[in-house]
């Protein structure tokens, strides 16, 4: 490792080289590390170097709620600290025996300044402190007060490297923190590791690099940033005031000012809507289709028309934008390197589906998720079998709600929506006459029945399932009433993911031989399992702000209301920076009973 031991004593005190004291480097950094308190105790030193160290550590990780895991083991701590220098003989890491910075220095340094750029705050990085010990160390002998502040230097940079690689690689706080129906798994990374062989082989840089997430989303919203960015340098958007709904043939003041909106960038905006075919204050055709356009890209009912509901998106301030932003580049923090060559991706608030191969968007469709309570959760997965004319084993938690005030009412509705009544586990079930049911002896709480519709074209499924792995009972399936998805919010299933074109994503996951096999099956009534090989892997996210392929930004409703709980945890994450409390309850969802 291309770590040097600083020579205290021989470079500085040559005549006391034989009988001077040892290198004093180790023992300072050891009497530090000692010194850090936790960074809970309220009473820190008014040394500024201990403070920066202590909140820059932080406390240690957070369990997962339900689970012995941590929620994020590379969050730093003062071991981790103290196992790296242990490693290395508590030898300096970012300065030479004349203490003098390496290049490897100026590399974090620079990075840590750029931090922005992926939506961090430099100064969680305790930035300021060490520009200024940098501007200190290396410029005078080596006397008592520069041996100590090249190793406050230096563990603060360690310090910072950690924390830095942390938030960039895996995010700033766990969804676990958050909700608990995020099933995500961030990557893992081994700091201490990766750190010294990069100060070894001299390839910091490259490692940097390494640090944010892979994939092309991620980039796309950090570029955004920064055009979100010259906005706000810019002064902001113009600003639309009330008044009547304007509508093609309008003329007035405010249409220059939606004209000059809809025609700024980055990413939402649209060029074409500067130029009027008959004034600037006349609200022309080219008008309502950047409107229509700009709500298309925010979720809203795309009509044309700047209604409330649009005026009040185009008059959000950049600065809200921006951090919608950040929280949507640290959810892409949380999702797997390896996404698969060839993958489905959902989004959930998108109401969306993808297919990708090799990087590059294949094929797409509409979708309707989960209801607010009883939400789509988050998660990876695989898709391993298209069933065709799939029977709906219906979730007791249906039956006892739904279904049973309605068979109290009418036990004849078992034979118009094609249900079966069975009692008993699993292939033994005995079928019951549910005219023989005393429907209003039933208990609700201890249903003790099973409900099953048959394969049909009422069937709740349509005529094709796409079978996961999951615990959670969530599969991808078609539907008898494909109405739904010309709604803008389609937020409206129990929590499985109902799919606008299932025979085309069938066609695009199964090989040949299988396709004609589904669709002979698809003539028939039986159910037919059709299995997938290999699985393809499918990850269902939750994004709020992304730039879809066209590099068009987009922001679309938080339906089941997440940034909110996440900016919370990411201000608990500043203020344990900050030095203020680290404490801070966890906000917990009621899982869905499916």
């Amino acid at each position: 490792m291309r770590i040097l031991v600083i020579a205290f004593v021989a470079v500085a005190l040559l005549a006391a080289a034989a009988c001077g004291p040892r290198d004093p480097i180790p023992s300072l950094l050891e009497a530090r590390l000692q010194a850090v308190a936790d960074a809970k105790r309220p009473d820190l030193s008014r040394d500024e170097v201990e403070q920066a160290l202590a909140r820059q550590l932080r406390v240690a990780p957070v369990p997962a709620e339900g689970g012995a895991s941590l929620s994020n083991p590379i969050f730093p701590t003062r071991e981790t600290l103290t196992e790296f220098y242990a490693n290395n003989g508590h030898r300096l890491a970012w300065s030479d025996d004349s203490g003098n910075l390496l290049p490897s220095t100026t590399t974090l340094l620079d990075a840590l300044r750029r931090a922005g750029e992926h939506g961090l705050d430099p100064q969680d990085y305790a930035l300021d402190r060490l520009d200024l010990l940098s501007a200190q160390v290396g410029t005078a002998r080596l006397d008592d007060a520069a041996v100590a502040r090249l190793a406050d230097f230096d563990l603060l940079m360690t310090a910072a490297f950690f924390r830095y690689a942390s938030d960039l690689s895996t995010g700033r706080v766990h969804p676990d923190e958050i909700r608990n129906d995020w099933h995500t798994n961030p990557p893992e990374l081994d700091p201490l590791t990766k750190l010294d062989e990069a100060l070894e082989g001299d390839k910091l840089a490259e490692l940097l690099e390494d640090l944010p997430p892979p994939h092309t989303g991620y980039e796309r919203l950090r570029e955004a940033l920064k055009g979100l960015r010259e906005v706000q340098v810019a002064g902001g958007w113009t600003a639309i005031p009330d008044g009547p709904t304007l509508k093609t043939g309008s003329r007035e003041p405010r249409v220059l000012l939606l004209r000059q909106r809809l025609s700024q960038l980055p990413g939402e905006g649209d060029p074409a809507a500067g130029a009027a075919s008959d004034g600037e204050d006349s609200f022309d055709q080219a008008l309502a289709d950047a409107v229509l356009r700009f709500q298309e890209q925010h979720g809203l009912e795309p009509d044309g028309k700047p209604g409330p509901a649009t005026l009040a998106e185009l008059n959000v301030p950049v600065e809200q934008r921006m951090l919608q932003v950040e929280l949507n580049l640290e959810r892409w923090r949380w999702i797997p390197r390896r996404l698969g060559d060839t993958h489905v991706f959902v989004n959930i608030p998108g109401f969306d589906l993808g297919l990708v191969r090799g990087g590059v968007s294949a094929w797409r469709t509409r979708i309707v998720v989960g209801k607010a309570f009883t939400p789509t959760p988050v998660f990876s997965d695989q898709i391993v079998a298209v069933v065709a004319n799939p029977p709906w084993n219906i979730p007791e938690s249906i039956a006892r709600e739904e279904y049973l005030p309605e068979l109290r009412d009418n036990p004849k509705a078992f034979k118009l929506r094609g249900l079966r009544l069975l009692e008993g586990p699993g292939e033994g079930a005995r079928e019951v006459d549910p005219a023989t049911v005393d429907w209003h002896a039933v208990d609700e709480k201890r249903f003790p029945y099973h409900l099953r519709q048959d394969p049909g074209p009422d069937n709740a499924l349509g005529r094709l399932k796409f079978h996961l792995t999951n615990d959670f009972r969530i599969y991808l399936h078609d539907t008898p009433t494909p109405g739904l998805f010309g709604r803008s919010g389609r937020d409206l299933s129990h929590g499985c993911i109902r799919v606008e074109r299932p025979l085309d994503l069938a066609v695009q996951v199964l090989d040949e031989s299988s396709q004609d096999l589904l669709r002979a099956a698809l003539d028939q009534t039986e159910e037919r399992h059709l299995s997938i090989k290999p699985p393809v892997p499918i990850h269902i996210l939750y994004l709020t702000a992304w730039v879809d392929e066209g590099g068009d930004l987009r922001f679309v409703p938080d339906v089941y209301e997440f940034d909110g709980p996440q900016r919370t945890a990411l201000e608990r994450v500043a203020s344990r920076v900050s030095g203020g409390p680290a404490s801070g309850a966890k906000e917990a969802t009621r899982p869905p009973d499916r």
